[in-house]
């Protein structure tokens, strides 16, 4: 991270409050977030760099400019948009390119191109506006037993508005959810435990110095995290991507199991790998490092719920 980027994150950081925050997607009418009909809201930013990440415009904390190359005819429209002059062609094949090291997400050029080529991942709201939005579908709530789940990116790394938003919901009587990866600090945790109706918890690699290769920071932290959450009384629900040659190896699953046995979990849910996400690197400028691995068939998925069975823990696996 350029010494710009990282003044630029701090900044940003330091701006989201209990009444701001950034926010890149809210998805409603959602089913797999937590139980019944949800809406759920995705916040801007996170300290992991996950390899097979499927929310890549997450993990910057300010906004990101993305191009959607098949949209894109290079007329040049936007460029004089730009007051920043990040955007250009390119010499050889005339296709627009963003210099990123100059782009701040501004969005002036976005109203400028012709065939929405371009668009920007995540813009500062309100906690109001934010609660305004999740209160729309409290009807579907009520009938599904639904509610609201709280996403990213990381929430825990904007945790004044996370916990506003989550108390706020709480008031209204709305079921509470919140996916985290958690890694964040212990004190964020502490303080959202009593707003929070299921911690939805994500175990990916139990070794430590390969979670730091595949992820770029140790599950120390992440570890400490779930047994407070489990100590706490909490609802806490596990879960763990399900990567081929990442973290399918039978002394991962092992260990995982041995670690939820430890913190008094009986169940997991596994979230098989998919490359959905590919096109959104594209937009991004940034390099899929996971091209050559397959989603994993339907027989190894069964073959590892099995496994974590035979060692006394529930497992199912989300579609």
């Amino acid at each position: 991270m350029s010494k710009r980027a990282f003044r630029e994150t701090v900044s940003l950081i330091a701006m989201s409050t209990e009444r701001y925050g950034f926010v890149f997607n809210i998805q409603h009418f959602s089913i797999h977030d937590g139980p019944g009909i949800r809406t759920v809201i995705f916040l801007k930013g996170c300290p992991l760099g996950c390899l097979w990440c499927c929310n890549p415009e997450s993990q910057n904390f300010r906004p990101d400019l993305g191009l959607r190359l098949s949209h894109c005819n290079g007329c040049g429209e936007c460029i004089p948009a730009c007051t920043k002059k990040a955007l250009s062609l390119e010499d050889k094949t005339g296709t627009l390119k963003i210099d990123r090291s100059l782009c701040d997400g501004c969005g002036e050029c976005i109203d400028a191109c012709p065939r929405k080529a371009l668009t920007i991942y995540g813009q500062k709201m309100t906690m109001e506006k934010a609660v305004e939005e999740i209160s729309k579908d409290a009807p579907f709530y009520k009938r599904s037993g639904g509610g609201m789940t709280i996403s990213g990116g990381e929430p825990l790394m904007q945790p004044g508005f996370a916990l506003s938003i989550l108390r706020s919901c709480k008031e209204k009587g709305i079921h509470t959810a919140i996916e985290t990866s958690g890694y964040g600090d212990s004190r964020s945790i502490s303080d959202i435990l009593d707003d929070v109706d299921l911690f939805l918890f994500d175990l990916k690699v139990m070794d430590e110095e390969k979670h730091k290769a595949l992820t770029g920071r140790s599950n120390r932290r992440i570890l400490e995290n779930a047994r407070l959450i489990s100590e706490a009384g909490c609802n806490i629900q596990p879960r763990m991507p399900l990567i081929p040659t990442i973290n399918d190896d039978l002394n991962n699953i092992l260990s995982t199991a041995e670690f939820l046995h430890s913190i008094g979990c009986s169940t997991i849910e596994l979230m098989p790998y998919h490359q959905f996400a590919k096109s959104k690197y594209e937009a991004l400028g940034k390099r899929y490092t996971l091209e050559e691995i397959s989603p994993p068939k339907q027989e190894d998925i069964d073959h590892t719920c099995t496994l974590f069975k035979e060692r006394g823990i529930e497992c199912r696996a989300s579609e």
